[in-house]
This record gives structure tokens, C-alpha cells and sequence, in this order.
């Protein structure tokens, strides 16, 4: 991630009890948004952060997404991204949008079934990061 949003011992919660996690991420996720839609970016921040990297670890733990978690990434990635931008954290969010990619781009190759709806996934996040390209943002 950009920005560690998970202490060990969530992580460590994430890990054992996933069932739970997707729970947690999906009640992280709403209070996220909520908070967004409210222009309470700060407060959205550590909500979208930790939904975003609980998927991450989910995902990465099991080297596999389902249609639910590539649409979390992608949704997620996208709503962590303009967060951080209106925080003025441009390059953090770069930097949450560069990594979501990558993983995106390990899914890819891990399920063939899955391969076309991944990649519209990366396209929908490299085209975000076309509309603001990080060299004209940085100052």
C-alpha cells in the first residue's frame, strides 16, 4: 500500500479469520464511501485504506480474486485515489493506484476465466491515472 493502514494485529485478523475480513472490509468500504460522499476525506482516509489493503492481503494470500474482490480493488483503488488527492497526498496516490495495478496484473495471469474482466479492471485504473498524470501534479 501507499500507506500502511493495517497494524500487525489486524493484518494478523485478516489472515486468520477471512471470512470475518470480508465482513470488516465491506463495513469499512460503506463508512468509506459515506464519509466521501460528506467531503470528510481525512476521516474517509483510514476507512478506504484498510478496506483497500484487507482485500490486498486477501487476495495476495490466496493468489486469487473473484469478480467481488477485482471490483473492491477496482473501486476501491479509485475511491483511496481521489481521497488522497483531495488531501493533496499526490504522490501517495499514485503511488496506492501504481501498486493496485501491479496486483491486478499478477491476477491476471493467474486466472484465465477471469482475464478479460481483469483487464478492463487495469484499464479502468490506468485511465484514472492518465487524467492526472503524476509529473504534472508534482510540484
Amino acid at each position: 500500500m501507499a500507506l500502511p493502514f493495517l497494524c500487525a494485529r489486524h493484518k494478523q485478523h485478516v489472515l486468520c479469520q477471512p471470512e470475518q475480513a470480508l465482513i470488516d472490509i465491506e463495513t469499512a468500504q460503506l463508512s468509506g464511501e459515506a464519509l466521501f460522499k460528506q467531503y470528510q476525506f481525512a476521516q474517509a482516509l483510514p476507512h478506504l485504506g484498510s478496506a483497500l489493503e484487507s482485500v490486498t492481503l486477501l487476495t495476495q494470500m490466496h493468489n486469487y480474486a473473484d469478480k467481488t474482490q477485482l471490483i473492491q480493488i477496482t473501486s476501491l483503488t479509485e475511491r483511496l485515489y481521489a481521497t488522497l488527492y483531495f488531501l493533496g497526498e499526490k504522490h501517495a496516490a499514485h503511488n496506492a493506484l501504481a501498486q493496485s495495478i501491479s496486483l491486478l496484473y499478477d491476477l491476471f495471469y493467474c486466472d484465465d476465466k477471469l482475464s478479460d474482466f481483469v483487464f478492463s479492471c487495469i484499464a479502468q485504473l490506468k485511465k484514472l491515472a492518465l487524467q492526472h498524470p503524476q509529473h504534472l501534479t508534482e510540484h
